[in-house]
């Protein structure tokens, strides 16, 4: 087809508003790749210099970045009217040719997907740079599942000036984020509301915020709250409902604040996904009658398909049991389970009214039906079962709430035997809860391993994991509190230290610098940690805001600083 530079064109791939998409052939070291290219002609001086300006804008962010789940970078040149980059030839399809089925994708392939988009964008963020265009087209999807981010063509580099108009839109309005219809200050933040609408789509098979045009939709991402995913799937956990309304959050604070803390949640539902699928395969007892009876014990076990169905048979075999049998005061013991079972299992409270208003119902016309009953004994037992009805269904409620709480709250990552981000994440909101109750104050900490990926890159990741299975170690012993201390992501931990003042704080984290220093000395693990840490005295507005004082408090001790840090 031609030639560009060094390069032999193929065959044409697609079009984007960057320009096309070439597949080439590398004659100097004979492989395929992939070559974007723009044409400059015709456009006046000024034009172009914008248009080159931001096409090596592109390339230069891009290229910065090495990890398994972006687009890899190999070359840039121009050839006369044509400015180029050169990248590798991917195997696969994009995403979006998957989110257009009729059918939704499995729940776990969904979570696997995710997670290794918010490793890339988690990677892309700490370099400085934003993607500002997420959606299904530009993730791909190779042929072994693995998943690439591909085009930062509009990409940012955090000091880097952007080379285009004043108010101009960057990205594609249908996964745009508030941000950026205002034209406000775009970060990483607005990567993950992106990334929080492809989710939804993976999941539901539709886009949270939908209209006839761009500028409805538009409107919508600014103003309107979208659906739970579980409204429209309702396979889906709670868990997953309350990641993807996060990612969605209007406010950017409100938001995650880092793909990594996105990551982390994800891997802990998929996590819980495993658990309770092994849960379900390998019980004590392995027989299929024994299986049958545990989905009765674990919430959300049974899908809420079966729940209702099963629910209203067990109506359905009552009324008919009713009218068949004399013993008719026993039978309505017999509604307790249709309505303990929706109570404990259905993630939607309509149904479980539903329950409670049928069965309520068919009791009701029953009662009316007894002819040896005198009125007033007929309207105490409708008071009686009325109240046991509504009573059977707010116990069950409550045990269910309280099951899925000590599971959230016993959640501990599988590395460290620590409690993973989700569980420290609910107790340090208890901690506030009790602090906006009774005063008092608390204390916080975080711990950075400075050097972690470059001793994985130098001694590879079990040297690594190594580390941090030892300051795991080190955390346990020292403080002798395991239910206090949470590994936040690959290479942070953090402590939650309640009823502990300011000087306390800090002899605590002194000794505890002192100690990692010593132990990773003797382990012969090269490890240089940075401690900051924060005393809270009155109540903070939100979460977020604890945890970014003490992270910037560690950023002090990483460049040297006093005060709320130190280094080890």
């Amino acid at each position: 087809m031609g030639q560009l530079g060094r390069y032999e064109i193929l065959e044409e791939l697609g079009r984007g508003s960057m320009g096309i998409v070439y597949k080439a052939n590398d004659p100097l070291i004979g492989r395929q790749v992939a070559i974007k290219a723009i044409n400059l002609h015709g456009l006046d001086p000024k034009k172009r210099e914008e248009y080159e300006a931001r096409f090596y804008l592109e390339a230069k962010a891009a290229g910065s970045l090495n990890h398994p789940n972006i687009v890899t970078i190999h070359d840039l040149g121009e050839s006369g009217d044509t400015a180029y980059i050169a990248m590798e030839l991917l195997e696969g399809r994009e995403l979006h040719n998957d989110v257009d089925e009729m059918e939704r994708m499995p729940f776990e392939k969904v979570l696997n997907i995710a997670i290794q988009v918010t490793d890339g964008l988690a990677f892309a963020h700490e370099h400085g740079i934003v993607h500002r265009d997420i959606k299904p087209s530009n993730i791909m999807l190779l042929n072994d599942s693995h998943v690439k981010i591909a085009d930062f063509g509009i990409a940012k580099m955090d000091t880097s000036l952007m080379l285009t108009r004043t108010g101009m839109i960057m990205g594609s309005p249908l996964y745009m984020s508030p941000e950026q219809v205002l034209s406000s200050s775009i970060d990483a933040r607005s990567d993950i509301f992106s990334f929080g609408i492809v989710l939804y789509q993976l999941l539901t098979g539709r886009r949270p915020f939908s209209g006839d045009d761009a500028n409805s939709v538009m409107y919508q991402i600014v103003n309107e709250a979208p659906h739970k995913p579980s409204s429209l799937n309702s396979k889906l956990p709670e868990m997953m409902d309350n990641i993807v309304l996060k990612c969605l959050a209007k406010k950017p604070q409100d938001r995650y604040q880092n793909a990594k803390d996105l990551g982390d949640d994800l891997r802990a539902c998929l996590q819980k996904l495993t658990d309770e699928k092994t849960a379900l395969e390998h019980p004590v007892m392995f027989s299929m009658e024994w299986r049958r009876v545990k989905r009765l014990a674990i919430p959300g076990a049974m899908s809420q398909t079966m729940v209702a169905i099963t629910a209203l048979a067990a109506i359905m075999l009552i009324v008919l049991l009713d009218a068949l049998t004399d013993e008719t005061i026993q039978v309505h013991l017999l509604y307790i389970f249709p309505l303990v079972l929706v109570s404990f299992h259905s993630q939607e409270m309509r149904l479980v009214y539903t329950t409670v208003i049928l069965s309520l119902l068919f009791q009701g016309v029953s009662i009316v039906g007894y002819s040896g009953l005198p009125p007033f004994s007929q309207f105490v037992l409708a008071m009686l079962v009325l109240l046991s009805n509504v009573l059977i269904a707010y116990v069950a409620r409550i045990a269910r709430t309280n099951f899925l709480e000590v599971g959230h709250l016993a959640t501990f990552d599988g590395l460290t035997g620590l409690r993973n981000r989700l569980s420290f994440e609910s107790l340090v909101e208890m901690e506030i809860a009790r602090q906006k109750r009774n005063g008092g104050t608390f204390s916080f900490a975080f711990i950075d391993i400075d050097n972690l990926r470059e001793l994985n890159s130098a001694m590879g990741f079990q040297t690594g994991d190594d580390a941090i299975k030892l300051l795991a170690n080190i955390l346990r012993d020292h403080i002798r509190q395991t239910d206090t201390v949470a590994r936040l992501g690959g290479d942070e931990f953090a402590i939650l230290m309640p009823n502990t003042e300011a000087l306390g704080c800090q002899q605590f984290c002194t000794e505890l610098s002192v100690k990692i220093s010593t132990l990773m000395k003797k382990a012969a693990l090269p490890i240089s940690t940075s401690i900051g840490y924060v005393t809270v005295d009155h109540p903070p507005g939100s979460i977020s805001e604890v945890f970014n004082r003490a992270e910037s408090a560690m950023h002090v001790a990483q460049s040297g600083g006093k005060g709320g840090a130190t280094r080890g």
